[in-house]
């Protein structure tokens, strides 16, 4: 039950005082996948061809995926 408060928590201080995604990318399709990308924070959003609209935001990444160390 803590963990479902702490996530209504934190969904309410990134509405506050997270980003806004003001400045959204054009359409990428990779490996299947059609998306958008916040160009401020790095959030990705599904994107719907058929209806040329966001149809949600995708699930963060793995930390370790996100960066690449050469």
């Amino acid at each position: 039950m803590l963990g479902a408060s702490f996530a209504w928590l934190v969904a309410i201080l990134d509405f506050l005082f997270g980003c806004h995604h003001g400045s959204i990318s054009r359409v990428f399709t990779l490996e299947g996948e059609t998306y958008k990308v916040c160009c401020d924070c790095g959030a990705r959003f599904a994107y719907s061809l058929e209806t040329m609209s966001i149809v949600r935001r995708l699930p963060l990444t793995p930390m370790h995926t996100r960066f690449r160390i050469a």
